[in-house]
C-alpha cells in the first residue's frame, strides 16, 4: 500500500457492482450540495486504514454494508484549496447484513440529506453518461474490464505477520506461549476492521500465542473459531517447509475468504506460495525483500477460483500506519 506524503488529503471509496438479468450495475450517489453524480467516498477518520474507510463511507452514504474486492485504480487531482486529493477505490459487493464480518465492524452514522439525497444502480452504458467526472471513469472501465474478462468476482485470502511480540530474551517460558506486547495488542485490534472489510468468515493461525493473540480480537468480534497449523509454527516450518508450503497452498485452494496469521521465517514460503498463483493481468506486486511485511503487517491476495485452482486477480499490503 502506497504511503503518501504530508499535505496530501486521502480519500477511499468503492465500485458498489451486481449483475442483474446478465447486466452488470453500479451504485451511485447523488451530492445536492454539488449536484453531481459520484461513487461513495469520503476522508478518513482518526485511526483509519483506507479499506475501513472505504467501506464505513459506503455504508454511511448508502445504508449498504459491502464487502470489498480487488483495488481499482486511484485517483489524484488538486483542490481548490491547493492541495493535492488522492482517491483510493475498491471493487465491492454487498454483505449479508448479519455475516460475521459485519458483526464485527463499527456502528455507522448515516449520512444527512444534505450530503447524499439519492443514490442509483446504474447499467455500464448509463453511469458513462450519469457521472459528473470524467476522471470517476477510470476505475469504472477497470471494473468493467475484469468483469468482462470473469476475474472480478473474487476472494479474499489475508496473510498477516504477527504484530509486535516480548522479545525472546526478556521470556523465560517456551517460545510457543511468548506473548504479543501492548504495541501489538493495539496493533491487533486495528486490525479487525481492516480483516472486516474483506468479508473474512474463516480465521487461522500457527499456535503460537504471538500468532493466535494477532487474530483473536477479530475472531472474537466476528463470533469465528481459530484453526491452528502446526505446519506454520517456526520450528514446522523449518524443519519441513515443503509441508509448511503445501499447508497453505491448500488453504489458498478453500474457496472461502479467510485470514492466516504467520511467523516472519515463514514469509519466504508465504511469498512465492502466493506468487506461484498470479498471473500476467495480476494488479499489485508482492513484497520483493525479506522480511517483506513488518510486525502487524498485512498482505491481501485477491483470488479467482477456476477450473484450474486459485488464480490471484491482485495484491495489496497493508502496513502499520493508519491515519493519524
Amino acid at each position: 500500500m502506497t504511503e503518501y506524503p504530508p499535505g496530501i488529503v486521502i480519500s477511499a471509496g468503492a465500485l458498489v457492482w451486481r449483475v442483474r438479468d446478465g447486466e452488470l450495475q453500479v451504485l451511485a450517489v447523488h451530492r445536492p450540495r454539488y449536484d453531481d453524480w459520484s461513487w461513495p467516498k469520503g476522508k478518513l477518520d482518526k485511526g483509519e486504514t483506507l479499506p475501513q474507510c472505504a467501506i464505513r463511507e459506503v455504508a454511511e452514504e448508502t445504508g449498504k454494508q459491502v464487502t470489498l474486492g480487488q483495488p481499482l485504480p486511484s485517483l489524484r487531482y488538486p483542490m481548490a484549496s491547493g492541495k493535492q486529493k488522492v482517491v483510493r477505490y475498491w471493487a465491492a459487493q454487498l454483505s449479508y447484513p448479519r455475516s460475521r464480518a459485519v458483526v464485527a465492524r463499527p456502528p455507522v452514522k448515516p449520512a444527512s440529506k444534505n450530503e447524499i439525497d439519492k443514490m442509483r444502480w446504474l447499467s455500464v452504458p448509463e453511469a458513462r453518461k450519469r457521472i459528473t467526472f470524467s476522471d470517476d471513469l477510470r476505475p469504472l472501465e477497470a471494473l468493467v474490464a475484469s468483469y468482462q474478462h470473469d476475474r472480478l468476482d473474487t476472494r479474499a485470502f489475508v496473510l498477516v505477520r504477527h504484530a509486535r511480540a516480548k522479545r525472546r530474551k526478556a521470556w523465560e517460558g517456551a517460545d510457543e506461549d511468548r506473548p504479543i506486547t501492548k504495541a501489538g495488542q493495539k496493533r491487533a485490534e486495528q486490525l479487525v476492521p481492516l480483516i472486516a472489510a474483506f468479508g473474512v468468515k474463516h480465521v487461522g493461525s500457527s499456535p503460537a500465542e504471538r500468532c493466535v493473540a494477532t487474530v483473536r480480537p477479530y475472531a472474537e468480534a466476528a463470533g469465528i473459531p481459530i484453526k491452528t497449523y502446526d505446519e506454520l509454527t517456526e520450528p514446522g516450518h523449518a524443519s519441513k517447509p515443503l509441508k509448511t508450503a503445501s499447508t497453505l497452498t491448500n488453504l489458498l485452494g478453500k474457496q472461502v475468504s479467510r485470514v492466516v496469521a504467520v511467523h516472519r521465517p515463514t514469509l519466504p514460503t508465504v511469498v512465492e506460495m502466493v506468487r506461484a498463483a498470479t498471473r500476467k493481468y495480476t494488479r499489485g506486486a508482492l513484497p520483493r525483500k525479506n522480511p517483506y511485511l513488518p510486525a502487524g503487517g498485512v498482505l491481501i491476495a485477491h483470488v479467482l477460483d477456476t477450473e484450474s485452482g486459485p488464480r490471484v486477480t491482485a495484491v495489496e499490503t497493508h502496513l502499520l500506519h493508519v491515519h493519524p
